[in-house]
């Protein structure tokens, strides 16, 4: 017994404990990660609807220098949730909403896709029938160094 006590507080005295910066950092990049799980036989729907809005959205963002990139990840094994959205950010800053990227992005949005207003509203409404947001987080990377 006194040996394996002795053991245990050699290693605690040479051990080290991991230093943020020294160790790793995190990235300055932020993901904004949203999972959402789809009632069964609805996730096709789901995809090719989140394509016409979402999906475009995030395609204008990153055209103009708002986002890095953006991901829909899915599972075939899992029942719920089964769907995972990431926006990538250059850092936190990037996520700030302003008036003038918004205005940015719906001028695109007409430019490319015309002024689909009331299609697009009935899309986003039907969204709540066939699935459920569980949850949105803010995450980063951690870099080892």
């Amino acid at each position: 017994m006194k040996h394996l006590i002795l053991t245990v507080l050699t290693l605690a005295a040479f051990s080290t404990f991991a230093e943020i910066y020294e160790d790793y950092e995190p990235s300055e990049q932020h993901v904004q990660l949203t999972v959402v799980a789809v009632e069964p036989n609805y996730l096709d729907d789901y995809l090719v609807k989140l394509k016409r809005t979402w999906v475009r959205g995030m395609e204008i963002q990153k055209k103009l220098g708002y986002i890095v990139d953006f991901s829909v990840y899915t599972s075939d094994s899992a029942s719920n949730p089964n769907v995972w959205l990431t926006i990538t950010y250059e850092n936190m800053a990037a996520m700030q909403p302003n008036k003038e990227k918004y205005k940015a992005v719906n001028k695109e949005w007409i430019a490319m896709y015309g002024d689909e207003d009331d299609e697009i509203d009935e899309i986003s409404k039907g969204y709540e029938e066939i699935r459920k947001m569980i949850d949105h987080q803010i995450i980063n990377k951690v870099n080892f160094k």
